[in-house]
């Protein structure tokens, strides 16, 4: 399903990227399994996620999830989307 569609069905017609999406909304479009709610959660309290670095890591999660032609988010697309970030602070660090 493409992102406008996933959206449209949600009651956002306006909303066609994951960028776009409300936070909430984001919650349940973006909901991991298990393993990937605990690897979000511990990742989340280890690197000090602000609730807008949380949903970040979501969009981004969700879009690799979309590009990888899955319908739910997986562990891997959660510890890829962690890793994004981990380097994105590091290189903020080195400059």
């Amino acid at each position: 399903m493409t992102s406008s569609a996933r959206y449209a069905a949600a009651g956002l017609p306006h909303v066609s990227t994951n960028a776009e999406a409300p936070a909430a909304v984001l919650e349940d479009i973006a909901r991991a399994d298990a393993q990937g709610q605990k690897l979000l959660r511990d990742a989340a309290e280890t690197m000090r996620l602000s609730a807008r670095g949380y949903h970040r890591v979501l969009r981004v999660a969700r879009t690799l999830a979309d590009l990888d032609g899955a319908d739910a988010v997986g562990r891997l697309h959660l510890a890829d989307a962690l890793s994004y970030r981990a380097l994105s602070a590091d290189a903020r660090r080195a400059a």
